[in-house]
């Protein structure tokens, strides 16, 4: 993707807030008659509608993600889907892994250190989200030593500055290379159309939480001018875990060690065709878990990460060929003190920095342009340079960083056509070839044929291959103390087939349903091996996950709107007697609604999300929950002032997550109930 992304899409208003998910007892079926409840009672409501949008302009809303160019996601070859900056801001989302809990096929695991992301049934427990690719403007963010994309509190954007999340399930190699296995996610930041000179925020809520930000955006003739900053800072939890329910261990409870700060930048400028977006994004985390056998309930138990780059795009048309180009850098760190207890009995804790430092360039040329009517085509090149992919431990003392040094190179052509054979069918094929310095060459292609059927029905088939690159912490693990080397790792491989109808219900409800099944090979896996103890990343046979989903959404003409959605699948492990996958829930169910309370000013934002059990690492699992989360948000002023509040898990659900690798903890337990002020100021 090149630059700053075209915007000719439906525009809906912008603002976010926040919201996390919670335990409960209640059934599903309870959620439905809530919606109906909702439903009949913002029916008596006078408000005007929130939009000139229909709900059919609505479901035809332009996506860039799926073929990097715009079109609606009826005519997307991929299950899409995008979630405005309205409806962030009105139900309270936090960050970016609130807006994917939100998600039909996705779910979420945070191990209150960092969060983790599972698609369809598949969110491997040591997984460093390296199965999902995330850009932010269409540039990679993914590091070049885990594979690593951050999506919770550590993810490098504030969610106040997203004008819009594409979505694409399935795999999407054939445009995007590597970690395009389960899904794109494209956050498309705010520009100075959406952003009118100074707007300042701030937060105030539980667990002595506080954020706040300043944003300043205008258009100077030809130059635009967007510059924000955010900080926010948080004392978190007292916890409890029973690994450690000893008097020496404080009887497992932890104090001042769910501490969490961070800090954001983004500048963006554009002039013409170019776009300049910087990005400085620090973060720091104390990690109440013990894990890596770190000494229980120590506050310098931390991470400190950061992320920076600078990316330079150009958009262009030359004749009848459409150019973009970008080039960019990035730079990832992290540093992660781990006190592990001494040796004998009365010397000092033992102070061990496990680190990495990442830096990479990238460059990336597409064309595209129709050939005829009906018939596009796209061509493009990528090259990402990774100049440097160390790891290493610092100690204290001598405090000396011993890294392993690694560097690779990754060259990458690819090439997709639309054909319309009629007015009513169309077909999508493209492919790519990439090619890793490390081991060598891989080739995914992807197809999609899609039916326009009489009135307002969509039929798509869609068939990809994708696959996921060893990365280094995989091949060459240093900081995983009990790890060995495996230089010769392979990449997984996936093989997709998904069947989708997409229905219009007259004027207010729109269907969306589908099944698949995902065929993985080669599977990465963490083995133990026999003859030193140690652990060892390897393809460790295949894996299978069937599914199905549908979702139904709805708007009405005062306002009202909501959408209810269901997933279930079955993955599992075929080297193993067909064991269920770790961490796979089985059925998901999600309900979002927003009903106008008063006019055009006054919403209230309803979530309900429902979490099948998960099976744990351990002999165990973690069962399942629903959670409720409830946003009321007011425009005054003139909409010059917001005020919105929010309650997260509002029934106060006791839940948990299963437990990481690393992590002592086979489940960790969850936030109760907690609550959020949030004021917004434009000027």
């Amino acid at each position: 993707m090149c630059g700053r992304l075209p915007t000719d899409f439906l525009e809906i208003p912008w603002r976010p807030t926040l919201a996390r998910r919670r335990g409960g007892s209640q059934s599903v079926v309870r959620w439905f008659a809530i919606l109906v409840l909702s439903a009949s009672a913002a029916s008596q409501q006078t408000t005007k509608d929130l939009s000139d949008a229909s709900l059919e302009e609505l479901s035809n809303i332009q996506v860039y993600s799926a073929s990097k160019h715009m079109q609606s996601a009826s005519e997307a070859p991929a299950s899409v889907t995008v979630v405005t900056a309205d409806e962030i801001q009105k139900y309270g989302y936090r960050n970016l892994a609130d807006i994917l809990r939100s998600v039909p096929g996705f779910y979420v695991t945070y191990d209150r250190d960092y969060t983790f992301v599972g698609v369809r049934g598949f969110g491997r427990l040591g997984d460093w989200n390296s199965r999902i690719l995330v850009l932010i403007d269409g540039h990679r963010i993914n590091n070049n030593v885990l594979g690593q994309a951050m999506i919770g509190n550590e993810f490098l954007v504030d969610v106040d500055m997203i004008e819009r999340v594409e979505i694409v399930r399935g795999p999407s190699s054939s445009l995007y290379g590597a970690n395009a296995f389960l899904a794109v996610i494209n956050v498309i930041t705010r520009t100075t159309k959406q952003v009118k000179d100074w707007e300042l925020s701030y937060q105030t809520g539980s667990f002595g939480t506080n954020e706040g930000r300043a944003t300043y955006g205008h258009q100077f003739r030809d130059l635009g001018v967007l510059l924000s900053g955010t900080f926010y800072d948080s004392q978190g939890q007292t916890l409890f875990f029973p690994e450690f329910n000893t008097p020496a261990n404080n009887n497992g409870i932890t104090s001042d060690t769910d501490y969490e700060s961070y800090k954001h930048i983004l500048a963006t400028l554009t002039f013409h065709g170019f776009t300049l977006q910087g990005l400085f994004s620090t973060r720091e985390k104390i990690v109440p878990t013990a894990y890596f056998g770190a000494v229980f309930n120590d506050p310098a138990d931390l991470n400190i990460d950061s992320h920076q780059f600078v990316n330079l795009g150009y958009q262009h048309s030359v004749g009848k060929w459409q150019l973009d180009a970008h080039t960019g850098y990035d730079q990832a760190r992290l540093q992660g003190p781990v006190p592990e207890a001494p040796l004998m009995p009365g010397d000092p804790v033992v102070l061990n920095t496990f680190s990495f430092r990442g830096n990479w360039w990238t460059g990336e040329v597409k064309v595209s342009r129709d050939l005829f009517e009906g018939n596009r085509l796209t061509l493009g090149s990528e090259v990402r340079d990774n100049l440097r992919q160390d790891q290493g431990e610092l100690l204290n003392p001598p405090n000396v960083f011993s890294p392993e040094l690694n560097r690779s190179l990754i060259t990458a052509f690819y090439a997709q056509d639309e054909f319309a054979i009629t007015h009513r069918f169309t077909l999508n094929a493209g492919v790519r070839y990439d090619h890793y310095s490390t081991f060598g060459g891989t080739t995914n292609p992807r197809l999609a044929l899609i039916y326009r059927a009489a009135g307002q029905t969509t039929l798509k088939m869609l068939y990809g291959n994708a696959f996921s690159a060893p990365d280094v912490y995989q091949t060459s693990p240093n900081f995983g103390t009990f790890y060995d080397d495996n230089p010769k790792l392979q990449p997984e491989h996936i093989q997709s087939l998904e069947g989708r109808v997409e229905q219009g219900l007259g004027q207010h409800f729109q269907l969306s349903s589908g099944v698949y099944h995902n065929q993985i090979d080669d599977l990465i896996s963490l083995v133990s091996i026999a003859a030193d103890q140690n652990f060892q990343y390897q393809n460790d046979g295949s894996a299978q996950a069937t599914g199905m989903d549908v979702e139904l959404s709805g708007r009405a003409s005062n306002g009202l709107q909501g959408k209810a959605s269901f997933d279930y699948v079955h993955a599992y492990n075929d080297t193993a007697a067909h064991p269920t996958l770790d961490n796979s829930p089985g059925p998901m169910a999600k309900l979002n609604v927003i009903i106008p309370l008063v006019d055009q000013w006054l919403f209230a934002g309803v979530e309900g999300q429902f979490l099948g059990r998960r099976l744990t690492l351990l002999p165990g699992s973690v069962g399942s929950y629903q959670v409720f989360n409830l946003t009321l948000l007011g425009h005054t002023v003139g909409k010059h002032l917001d005020v919105a509040g929010s309650v997260f898990n509002v029934l106060d659900k006791k839940y948990f997550d299963p437990g990481r690798p690393e992590d002592p903890e086979n489940a960790i337990q969850q936030d109760g109930r907690s609550l959020r002020i949030k004021i917004t100021g434009r000027f």
